[in-house]
Parts: structure tokens; C-alpha cells; sequence
């Protein structure tokens, strides 16, 4: 799992930042909206030390509605309240 480390207040590791740029959890995955049903994705960090970045990768037309997800230890799932059933990409990015 990637680890992001502070050279001083001010600056951030460089070697650090590019090893977190290619970590394969960090990069985007696809999926899509499945309205107030939800949508669960699968993970195996075993805790709910994370967060979620979800955005969709084409207009919703103004139906997406609100946004929001449930966590649990190896599964979150991405709901929307809107009636839009498009695409959307996804990172999960654990944190202590």
C-alpha cells in the first residue's frame, strides 16, 4: 500500500510521490451508478481506513442527484439519488 512521506513541513518527498502515482490501488477503476440500490465494489484493505473519490465520466444531464457511500471492511458501495445509470470512475484511498 502506498505511503506518502514528508520531507519537512513544507515540501513533499518526490521519490515518494511518484511510487504513490504508480501504486496500483491509487489508479482510477470504472463502474456505474445503480441509483438508491447502490453499487459494491470490492476491496481487500480490511478496514474502513479509507476514503472515496467517485466522479462520473460523462454528463448526468442533472440527474445524478446526491452522492454517497457505505463502508465496510472489504466492500464500499457507491449510491446516487438521482435517476442516472451512467459510468463512473472510482479510487479508493486508504488512510490511518
Amino acid at each position: 500500500m502506498a505511503r506518502l512521506t514528508w520531507a519537512s513541513n513544507t515540501a513533499v518527498d518526490v521519490t515518494n510521490l511518484a511510487k504513490l502515482t504508480q501504486d496500483e490501488d491509487l489508479k482510477p477503476t470504472a463502474s456505474t451508478y445503480n441509483g438508491p440500490t447502490g453499487r459494491v465494489i470490492t476491496h481487500n484493505y480490511g478496514h474502513q481506513n479509507y476514503i472515496v473519490i467517485v466522479m462520473p465520466t460523462a454528463t448526468p444531464g442533472g440527474n445524478l442527484g446526491e452522492v454517497y457511500y457505505t463502508k465496510a471492511n472489504n466492500t464500499v458501495t457507491i449510491y446516487n439519488s438521482g435517476s442516472f445509470r451512467g459510468a463512473f470512475d472510482y479510487v479508493i484511498l486508504p488512510h490511518a
